[in-house]
């Protein structure tokens, strides 16, 4: 619960204005807030938190973002590149996948293979940084059931750590609630005939929608590069670290021809 006086000031309409102590003694900033740290607009921080770059969550219909997150966003942020656009950024991992990125004009397609080169051995901010416009990633919170049909829909493709660890990410699973790629054409419908709610705070469900393309037109899982890329953004070190790994190993056999 929220301390009255939080929840006083939500009522006043003042929420915008002020940090707010929750439960466990950590304290979340409003969006306008957390605007001013990173120096954007407001609406750039709540694309953040949609696309899951910035932890954050609702209070009625205001959203609050964790300080933490903000202090790593900006602590990245004079080290980090523009991103690709999401049609390259999926030509990219498809290429790092031996695809040859179909969607991407010609002149685009070798745009793209420049830039993997240079980014052959890089860091893990330097990876993360290129390819975050790729998705737009939805907490979500649902009933069990919801999870297992939504899984059975078609086009609609396991996810995570555990199934980076099947296709050959040296990680040792750990537990996480359950990821799926789902086409934007096909979401939010499902989302609404699942009755699958957003829940920034307590997710047991995470959605990903691929923005520009459908880059697993004929695929029955997702390719090793992009759940390689989807470690980038866990909290767990060791995800992380096998990521940039697996990218950087696929990336030297592109740039080397070995594919």
């Amino acid at each position: 619960m929220l301390y009255r006086a939080v929840c006083d000031t939500i009522v006043t309409g003042m929420v915008s204005q002020v940090s707010l102590l929750l439960n466990g003694g950590r304290v979340d900033i409003a969006v306008q807030e957390a605007a001013v740290r990173l120096g954007v607009h407001p609406t750039r921080v709540r694309q953040l938190v949609r696309r899951g770059e910035l932890a954050g969550h609702r209070v009625g219909r205001v959203w609050l973002v964790d300080p933490r997150d903000v202090a790593r966003l900006a602590g990245r942020k004079s080290r980090a590149g523009r991103p690709l656009a999401p049609a390259r950024a999926w030509g990219l991992l498809d290429l790092l996948d031996g695809g040859s990125a179909p969607w991407l004009p010609s002149v685009a397609r070798s745009q793209v293979r420049q830039l993997l080169s240079r980014l052959n051995g890089a860091d893990s901010d330097r990876w993360r940084s290129a390819l975050r416009s790729r998705s737009e990633v939805l907490r979500l919170r649902a009933h069990p059931a919801a999870i297992t049909r939504l899984l059975a829909e078609p086009q609609v493709l396991a996810a995570g750590a555990a199934e980076a660890a099947r296709m050959g990410v040296d990680l040792v699973a750990m537990s996480e609630v359950p990821q799926m790629y789902v086409p934007s054409w096909r979401w939010p419908d499902l989302g609404r005939a699942l009755w699958i709610i957003e829940a920034s705070a307590e997710p047991n469900l995470l959605v990903r929608v691929p923005q520009g393309v459908w880059p697993f037109e004929g695929h029955a899982r997702p390719g090793l590069a992009a759940l390689a890329a989807d470690l980038l953004e866990s909290a767990e070190p060791r995800a992380v670290t096998g990521g940039v790994a697996k990218l950087n190993e696929l990336s030297a056999r592109v740039v080397g021809g070995r594919l």
